[in-house]
């Protein structure tokens, strides 16, 4: 393998594979990891991260294809998308990559959340500061969105996109409570279909906007005939000058370190485990238990 410097020049000129060897140091945590993160974080670069959430099958996949058509002419765009880690094996079918490529504008990587709670993957941050560094200026990233408690992508984005379909019926009240309320965007997809019309008069009525200018904006979009999307595209774009705001951004960033913090701490589990049972036989007590987990994680 080449070295670490070689692999970040490389990836500097835009060499996709090298690009994703790195991401996936990041996601394994590897040789070269800490080394890595010191190189990214000595230079800060404002990237805007659209987060896209929403139940499966309202299309989300697809309305990222369109919306990539749109702010690859004028960006340069990194796709992240969070696909589900199969609990029995462990493994992940990552299939959102079939539905989409990379191009000479645009990088595309799938992520397994390997048992990550909240619909994201643990090395979700680093891969977003390390296509920062890299120089992408836009970032979409599309979280598993299974349910209402997955909303950890509010954390690593600027602005989120609610995705729904028309027929979703009582799933909007169910999820109301969690991700509802986290979109900037609700994005009404499948405009299409002549049933979007009642869907669109539920959805104001749900979340209740009488405004749609203030927090939630309603979108009817259809990623199968494109209807809307140019739209979204530009009222996306119109709303970047608002995330520039420093107070704001900093204290998302510490938010978002707590939680990763968090979240490296709770994938010690297995070596708690092993201290646990020793505690259990008598072998050492609870106090020595915790002392040398901490050296562990100190090493």
């Amino acid at each position: 393998m080449p070295k670490l410097s070689e692999l970040i020049s490389s990836a500097e000129l835009g060499n996709r594979r090298d690009i994703g060897k790195l991401i996936t140091i990041m996601e394994n945590r590897s040789e070269g990891y800490s080394d890595l993160l010191r190189r990214i974080k000595k230079k800060r670069s404002r990237t805007y991260v659209v987060g896209i959430t929403g139940p499966p099958g309202v299309g989300k996949s697809s309305l990222i294809s369109r919306l990539a058509s749109e702010f690859s002419k004028r960006e340069k765009l990194a796709i992240v998308m969070i696909d589900a880690t199969s609990p029995y094996s462990g493994g992940s079918l990552l299939g959102n990559r079939l539905r989409l490529e990379s191009t000479d504008n645009t990088y595309v990587r799938s992520m397994a959340t390997r048992g990550s709670t909240g619909g994201l993957n643990l090395a979700l941050g680093d891969s977003l500061d390390l296509l920062s560094f890299l120089g992408f200026t836009m970032i979409l990233v599309e979280s598993v969105g299974t349910g209402q408690d997955e909303t950890d992508i509010l954390h690593y984005s600027d602005k989120i996109l609610m995705v729904l379909s028309p027929g979703m019926g009582d799933q909007v009240q169910a999820i109301k409570a969690g991700q509802m309320e986290i979109g900037d965007f609700i994005v009404l997809n499948k405009a299409d279909k002549p049933e979007s019309i009642i869907a669109e008069k539920e959805l104001m009525e749900t979340i209740s906007i009488p405004d749609l200018s203030k927090k939630h904006r309603l979108v009817k979009v259809s990623a199968l005939t494109g209807e809307g999307i140019g739209e979204l595209a530009e009222a996306i774009i119109s709303t970047r000058n608002e995330s520039d705001k420093g107070d704001s951004n900093l204290s998302k960033e510490k938010e978002r370190i707590r939680r990763e913090i968090l979240a490296i701490l709770r994938s010690k589990d297995r070596m708690v485990e092993e201290y646990a049972k020793q505690v259990s036989t008598g072998e050492i007590t609870r106090e020595e238990a915790v002392t040398e987990i901490l050296k562990q994680i100190q090493n």
